[in-house]
């Protein structure tokens, strides 16, 4: 009888290990996950130079806090729609500003306003 009242807690207990072990492995899981999510305007923030030589040198700058400055002028407005490669700012006056990301550091930018295209490098 005393064999079988050990038996019972060991299962018991071993169930109750099992469970506690399991939550645990999944909060580790989903920890690891949330590092490894990075934030979609981490790619395009810095200061981006324009590579066209018949237009006048164009500096893009996009902060981490989601502001647009063109030649070190505030462009006011906000970030409408962003993914890890495109990104949509869209200025006071309703004209959108999208940006995507290309390989080697360059990024196409469509100005709206303009109905224009520009290619830009990463320079900071």
């Amino acid at each position: 009888m005393k064999i079988t009242k050990y038996i019972n807690y060991f299962l018991g207990f071993s169930v109750v290990a099992g469970l506690l072990g399991n939550s645990v492995s999944r909060k580790k899981n989903t920890l690891s996950k949330r590092k490894f999510i990075q934030d979609p305007l981490s790619s395009f923030i810095g200061t981006w130079s324009n590579q066209e030589t018949n237009d006048k040198r164009r500096f893009l700058k996009i902060t981490k806090e989601g502001e647009f400055l063109i030649n070190d002028q505030l462009i006011v407005g906000s970030i409408t729609s962003i993914s890890h490669q495109q990104l949509v700012f869209t200025d006071h006056y309703g004209y959108e500003l999208i940006a995507k990301r290309q390989a080697n550091n360059t990024l196409s930018f469509y100005d709206d306003a303009d109905e224009k295209d520009y290619l830009f490098v990463l320079t900071e």
